[in-house]
């Protein structure tokens, strides 16, 4: 099985269970392979509400706009028909049913930074599921929108990405619980079972 055949089955899973399916997508360079192949397939995507994980608080057509992305990669083809709502009017109570994730060098994923690891509307599990905006931060330095720590974890299907031998160095270093002495984002979401961690593109 590929990540892309996994995710189509969860879709269809979904759909069958629920009549239909709500999927939450982070940007980056990453998933764009995924996107593309899994807008392709032939599924009820009239019945699929698409959002995100997180975005730069930016114009929709802006460059570094996650949101720009998600159209331009995945609302193609037949995932036209699916249904976008940006992350800003997504409701807090809301919880989609699948999600894909990135991580960074720095180990954020979302946008959970490191220096937000103290705030605990951000990173406490037990908070109440919401999406934060945040201070300008990350590369490109764009202030950020995001859901929190506990509406992440109350996703029912999560698949984190995790491309490239450096980030599976800063993995595996979060997965022994530290990078050099220090605790990073990522380790707060893994200290959670139901997260899939794949290095595949598609």
């Amino acid at each position: 099985m590929s990540l892309l055949s996994d995710i189509t089955a969860l879709i269809e899973k979904t759909l069958s269970d629920k009549g239909e399916a709500a999927i939450a997508l982070s940007g980056g360079s990453s998933p764009i392979a995924l996107y593309k192949a899994l807008s392709g397939k032939d599924l009820a995507w009239s019945n699929v509400t698409v959002t995100l994980i997180d975005d730069r608080y930016v114009a929709a057509d802006h460059k570094d706009s996650n949101q720009k992305l998600i159209n331009e990669t995945f609302l193609q083809d037949k995932a036209a028909k699916a249904r976008f709502i940006n992350i800003e009017d997504w409701p807090h109570d809301r919880i989609p049913d699948i999600g894909i994730l990135g991580m960074g060098g720095d180990g954020h994923f979302a946008s959970l930074f490191p220096q937000m690891m103290g705030e605990a509307k951000a990173f406490d599990p037990s908070a109440q599921p919401a999406i934060l905006k945040t201070e300008p931060m990350g590369s490109p330095k764009h202030p950020r929108i995001t859901m929190n720590l506990a509406m992440i974890l109350a996703i029912p299907n999560r698949i984190l990405m995790v491309i490239g031998d450096e980030k599976i160095k800063v993995l595996n270093a979060a997965l022994n619980g530290a990078l050099n002495g220090e605790e990073l984002p990522i380790s707060r979401l893994l200290a959670h079972n139901g997260t899939s961690i794949t290095n595949e593109r598609i």
